[in-house]
């Protein structure tokens, strides 16, 4: 079998749903689990938003034992087409980030409520156009607000499918600037997600995506977040560097997972193309549960950076001379933070 872009997220999503694993966690168990709860979302919630992990970044999904699923979510814009009228289908994947680090953001948060760590309770996630950063509580049950900056200047259009009806609700300006509530009528069970998308200061729109309703998380809390968000690009620090990468050859998923309260991070880079997916993570060491996906790992200064990929993605791992060769292009600079680069791609 063959997966593309869409399948790689199909496939973090159904993890990031999952609670806390124990020591014999089956990737290939909760991926099948969690695919008809993410149709639901999607049909429901197109335009706002398609979870993915930053547990992992490859389609191992790799995740230690006994810690938890962090999760951060990739907003998807809903599609530019005409009312009524799909949208087209995804593109190739393409590269993610700058020329040296594959990890850049397009915002960063200032105040965030008191129940956030804003520290080690933000995570990243790029793929494709979307570059998400996420605060969450720790666990899977936590309240999470997820941050969008869109690629493209003009304001995002609303989904008018045969399944949603998008409408604008107004909303008090943020700095000055237009805002507004993104519901959906047609899809009341869906209420207790809260969609504030504005125009920021540099012309291009903004979204916060809250994953409960008002009543936990206060519209008033949104607000005052959306007017303290900081738009411009930054690099994010990784823990690790690589070098000797195949010609031609880019990430096209990048991905930093810090949940927090004491909970393991988990960094990571997917390498797409020809339907083909490969993938490298660098977490602490520890136990970890491969499914029926083709593994291999080692550990230096008590990380472990393993490399991974399916069986049909053979001809992809081939370029980098096999997944034992693809983790000795992996240099680790250490679990500090403070040793961690922006210079991750040379």
């Amino acid at each position: 079998m063959t997966i593309g872009p869409d399948e790689l997220t199909d496939r973090l999503t159904a993890l990031a749903e999952e609670p806390a694993p124990p020591p014999t966690f089956d990737p290939a168990a909760s991926i099948a689990r969690g695919r008809s709860r993410l149709r639901r979302r999607r049909a429901a919630l197109l335009g706002a938003v398609a979870a993915v992990t930053a547990a992992v970044v490859t389609t191992t999904l790799l995740l230690p034992s006994g810690g938890g699923a962090p999760a951060t979510t990739r907003l998807v814009p809903a599609g530019r087409g005409e009312a009524g009228t799909p949208a087209p289908p995804a593109a190739p994947a393409v590269p993610v980030g700058s020329a040296t680090d594959p990890l850049v953001v397009r915002a960063t948060f200032g105040w965030l409520p008191e129940w956030l760590d804003p520290v080690t309770g933000i995570s990243h996630t790029a793929t494709g156009t979307d570059v998400v950063t996420s605060a969450a509580q720790p666990g899977p049950s936590g309240r999470r607000i997820e941050l969008l900056v869109f690629q493209d200047a003009a304001e995002p259009s609303l989904s008018q499918s045969a399944t949603q009806k998008q409408e604008k609700q107004p909303a008090p300006q943020v700095n000055g600037r237009t805002a507004y509530w993104v519901v959906d009528p047609t899809h009341p069970t869906y209420d207790g997600r809260r969609l504030l998308r504005w125009q920021t200061s540099s012309g291009r729109w903004a979204q916060l995506l809250s994953n409960r309703s008002s009543t936990e998380v206060p519209d008033e809390v949104l607000l005052r977040v959306a007017a303290d968000v900081k738009v411009g690009e930054k690099p994010v620090p990784l823990p690790f560097w690589l070098s000797g990468l195949p010609e031609g050859v880019r990430p096209t998923e990048a991905v930093l997972s810090r949940p927090g309260n004491g909970q393991p991070w988990s960094a990571g880079l997917a390498f797409s193309g020809g339907g083909m997916t490969a993938g490298i993570i660098v977490a602490p060491a520890g136990p970890l549960s491969y499914g029926k996906y083709a593994t291999k790992c080692r550990e230096e200064q008590g990380l472990q950076v393993c490399a991974t990929a399916e069986s049909d993605s053979v001809p992809l791992v081939e370029r980098f001379g096999g997944l034992e060769a693809m983790t000795g292009l992996v240099h680790l600079t250490g679990a500090a933070e403070s040793t961690w680069t922006t210079n991750v791609l040379r």
